[in-house]
């Protein structure tokens, strides 16, 4: 086992992209506290981390749509009075559809969730941050942060917006000892199409995904190493790079067509 590195909470750990993280700083000497819906799923995660970091794993069980669910999380960590050293903020949801098609309260759930969450929980569990010697704020994101998109206007937005708060955040932090990084994954066959309503993407997904240990992989490594920001995977670094090339209208009208083609038809 690595060097005891204090403690990581995640968000989103019982499956997909938060369990792969969660295990691979494990693997880096992290005891882990696993946030989740499913008391089930998080206790064979936190089985499989205590294996790989010496038994150093706690889970909670919390609905992250609930008014009062980030205080209780925040909480039950200070009441473990553990070394809290790194946020890991994963849970997220995903909506595909045309903005005035999708049932609104839906689309505010997940603006709660990809958004006023991570938010929540770093302005409160800042504090316990800035003690440690080294800490670190893991932000997932995503791709779409980088182009609007047409059926996934909020979705994107919300990510977009994770991406700029957790750059300006850095920029805030740059003189203590939390680094702030923003991970911008692509496709990762995690069940995510399903849960997000974009069965008909599964086809692309399966052909250019990827599963989420080498996500997680390089998201644990960009992070380590204090990057600003990481887009896992080359063939999605390369996407990234001609995107930011491309001027915005062409790149706007090229990034919806992939989605608005395969929107199932009324």
């Amino acid at each position: 086992m690595n060097e005891d590195r204090g403690y990581a909470l995640i968000t989103g750990a019982s499956q997909g992209l938060g369990a792969a993280i969660a295990l691979e700083l494990a693997r880096h000497g992290f005891g882990v506290l696993l946030v989740a819906r499913s008391e089930e799923s998080l206790r064979r995660v936190a089985e499989e981390a205590a294996a790989l970091n010496g038994g150093r794993a706690r889970t909670f069980v919390a609905d992250l749509f609930a008014p009062d669910a980030t205080e209780a999380i925040v909480e039950w960590t200070r009441s473990l009075n553990l070394s809290l050293t790194c946020l890991v903020n994963n849970a997220g949801q995903g909506l595909w559809g045309l903005f005035d098609e999708l049932p609104l309260d839906e689309q505010l759930r997940m603006m709660h969730l990809n958004m006023d969450v991570p938010v929540k929980l770093t302005h409160r569990l800042l504090p316990h941050l800035k003690r440690a010697q080294r800490s670190y704020v893991l932000n997932i994101s995503s791709m779409t942060a980088y182009s609007a998109m047409a059926s996934l206007a909020v979705y994107g937005g919300s990510k977009t917006f994770l991406l700029r708060w957790s750059r300006s955040l850095r920029v805030e932090l740059k003189n203590g000892p939390v680094s702030v990084t923003a991970v911008c994954p692509g496709s990762i066959i995690t069940g995510f199409t399903e849960r997000a309503g974009m069965m008909a993407m599964d086809d692309l997904a399966r052909k250019f995904g990827t599963g989420p240990e080498p996500v997680a992989k390089a998201a644990v490594r960009a992070m380590l190493r204090g990057k600003a920001e990481v887009v896992p995977g080359l063939l999605n670094r390369i996407t990234a790079t001609v995107q930011g090339l491309m001027p915005k209208g062409l790149n706007e009208k090229v990034a919806s067509g992939i989605y608005l083609k395969r929107l199932p038809k009324k």
